[in-house]
């Protein structure tokens, strides 16, 4: 396969709260609360959480290296660095990087982790220019980060493969233009389980859903998205943000309890069906508020 490489020298910014709808209160918990330290530990198989408090970093191990899923803001590169050697780990052996979606808080370690690691970064498509750039692409238009050359540019329903793990991009855009959903399996004491890390859950609050001249398409390609979310039907599903989702069983499941504590076989349809609710409210809301001040 031929090897693609995007790569653009650009300084990064940290746009303000006039341009992004995320507030610089919000943005202060990213880089402060959210990017905090706790223990890592294996969830299942051969994924592991080395992120922090509630910004995630999935380890997914191999006999022939290792696959990371998101590098967090760059004060999560200390924690992750630990967090791996915590678990036994090198990390000079992660030799793939991946990405749920092209924003500050999940990308923004990503160029010391590939320099740190050598790994290849493999993104879907605008998200991939997103990683080259340095800039957020997507319509939060938020701060920015350091330029990643990119390795292989991905496309709806590509694999990566590595060591005998195999994980398939699903392309949801909405969230970025490039937002994925990515899907593997394991097995866990002998039983196959289908899991989804769920990275794409429609824009982000605030950003203007109806007539949005910059991204015209925004309402349909999320509609979509989520029809393409609903027909995934995993056993487990891992966030980003997984501080609500790992709450009162992270003990249980370092202590091997029966059934997994994350099972959850009916949990991502009813999260998806929830998220196209208020995404529809939101719409609705717009119009209205258009239609009363005209």
């Amino acid at each position: 396969m031929q090897k693609i490489v995007f790569f653009i020298v650009f300084t990064p910014v940290i746009l303000s709260a006039q341009t992004s709808p995320l507030s610089p209160e919000a943005r202060a918990r990213f880089h402060g609360q959210m990017s905090e330290p706790v223990e890592p530990f294996r969830i299942i198989g051969n994924i592991h959480y080395v992120g922090a408090r509630n910004i995630a970093s999935y380890l997914i191990t191999t006999p022939e290296g290792h696959i990371m899923i998101d590098t967090g803001t760059k004060e999560m590169h200390s924690v992750i660095r630990s967090n791996v050697e915590k678990l036994g780990f090198k990390m000079q052996d992660v030799k793939i990087l991946l990405s749920g979606h092209a924003h500050f808080d999940h990308v923004q370690g990503h160029a010391a982790m590939k320099k740190a690691t050598g790994a290849r970064v493999m993104a879907i498509g605008e998200d991939a220019a997103a990683l080259a750039a340095g800039t957020d692409r997507s319509p939060l238009g938020d701060e920015g980060w350091e330029p990643v050359a990119v390795d292989r540019v991905l496309k709806d329903g590509d694999t990566v493969t590595l060591g005998g793990t195999t994980l398939r991009a699903v392309w949801t855009p909405g969230h970025t233009p490039g937002c994925t959903t990515w899907t593997t399996s394991v097995r866990e004491q002998g039983k196959p389980y289908s899991i989804v890390f769920h990275a794409c859950g429609g824009p982000n609050a605030g950003v203007k859903l109806v007539g949005n001249t910059k991204f015209p398409a925004l309402i349909q390609e999320t509609e979509r998205s989520f029809r393409v979310q609903k027909t995934l039907k995993p056993d487990i599903y891992l966030t980003m943000h997984p501080e609500d989702l790992f709450a009162g069983k992270v003990a249980r499941i370092k202590a091997g309890e029966t059934p997994h504590p994350l099972l959850n076989p009916d949990g991502y349809t009813r999260l998806i069906t929830d998220t196209e609710t208020n995404f529809q409210k939101r719409i609705q809301e717009e119009k209205t508020k258009a239609s009363t001040t005209r």
